[in-house]
């Protein structure tokens, strides 16, 4: 087993990260109040860490580089 293999995400997490990323409310609220986005969608307290440290900028630029058109 590789030592260094990241967790599978929950449902919870990949809920919210496919949400926001064609929701930019959601995104504001993400990066305003992590924590309370944490609760809302029961993210575990690994999970809960992880989307305090997202980078918006990359995260925006994911966006872009998804979006149609």
């Amino acid at each position: 087993m590789d030592s260094e293999a990241r967790p599978t995400p929950s449902r919870q997490l990949t809920e919210l990260l496919g949400r926001a990323l064609l929701d930019k409310a959601l995104r504001d609220r993400i990066f305003a109040d992590p924590e309370a986005i944490a609760l809302q969608f029961d993210l575990a307290a690994a999970e809960a860490e992880a989307i305090k440290r997202l980078d918006r900028g990359k995260f925006e630029a994911t966006v872009d580089r998804l979006r149609w058109g």
